[in-house]
């Protein structure tokens, strides 16, 4: 797996590398990462890291933790630019270097229509959108917005995406999305965009990013379109039932439902071969009614 590091917004302490194996967190001196603040227990989470991505587990049941805003009881599968807060301290989940966004971008294939003399302005055509913004959290967690080319977000009414958060900008940022590529482009906002985690003006978007404007985080879906050559953002597949399981754990929070439907089906896979319908079951019934019906003829001839 590639490394990641925590960030801490609030520079509570330096940046930590999380590599391969367990990483606890808590208030207790035993713990890799020692963190004080107010609700911080003395163990309150590890986090697992392994090729399928890392997971949150928390073992201080009852106290406050969260992923993006939303409540986890025992464990949350992680991604690249979650937010997770542990009681009143932030910790945002990063790539290694801030260098891996990168804001080297063509300029706008989609100049502005009101520029163009008339009868040569942009004309979209009406098919699928390639690529989609899933909510991840805040007022559109559980939606989906598809990109039609370009996609104006901001908080004025003139957005194609209205978020209104107090650190929007009217016209905050522009999504397009090109033959193969997919770009963010800052329009003049006072506070960029989160990419990753990482706060930027304009970035190279790949499949698997996670954007987030204040409160709202979104994940950028664009099936057959490129995944970070890092690998950070990529989608990330479900544990395997007994590796690296804590004891009595059990999948909660918003991937919950896929997590456990992708392992009930794990299992049906690995179901014995006899549980299974099998095309020899007919012919032994037969077999056995046949040796019955030989019996009582061969005891009625006696």
């Amino acid at each position: 797996m590639n490394t990641m590091r925590l960030h801490f917004p609030q520079s509570e302490r330096e940046d930590v590398l999380l590599g391969e194996g367990e990483t606890s967190i808590g208030s207790g001196s035993d713990c890799d990462v020692p963190l004080q603040g107010e609700g911080v227990q003395d163990l309150h989470v590890i986090v697992t890291a392994d090729a399928r991505g890392p997971i949150l587990w928390v073992r201080s049941p009852g106290n406050w933790t969260h992923v993006n805003g939303r409540p986890v009881q025992e464990k949350a599968i992680l991604r690249i630019g979650d937010c997770i807060s542990l009681g009143a301290v932030s910790l945002v989940l990063r790539p290694d270097t801030d260098s891996s966004i990168s804001n080297a971008l063509p300029p706008a294939i989609t100049p502005e229509d009101d520029m163009l003399p008339a009868g040569q302005e942009t004309r979209y055509r009406n098919s699928p959108p390639k690529a989609l913004l899933r909510g991840v959290s805040g007022p559109y967690f559980g939606k989906v917005i598809g990109i039609p080319g370009r996609l104006v977000i901001g908080r004025g009414d003139d957005a194609d995406l209205i978020l209104d958060e107090p650190e929007m900008s009217r016209r905050h940022a522009l999504i397009e999305v090109a033959a193969d590529s997919i770009y963010l482009r800052d329009l003049g906002s006072a506070n960029g965009t989160y990419v990753n985690g990482v706060q930027v003006r304009d970035a190279l978007l790949y499949s698997g990013d996670q954007i987030a404007f204040d409160r709202n985080r979104f994940l950028i879906e664009a099936p057959g379109m490129r995944t970070r050559p890092d690998g950070s953002a990529e989608v990330l597949r479900p544990p395997t039932p007994g590796l690296n399981a804590v004891p009595g754990a059990a999948e909660t929070g918003p991937r919950a439902e896929s997590v456990n439907a992708a392992s009930n089906a794990d299992a049906g896979s690995n179901l014995p071969t006899a549980s299974r319908s099998s095309p020899w079951l007919p012919l032994l019934i037969g077999a056995a009614i046949a040796a019955a019906l030989a019996m009582l003829l061969f005891g009625f001839n006696q």
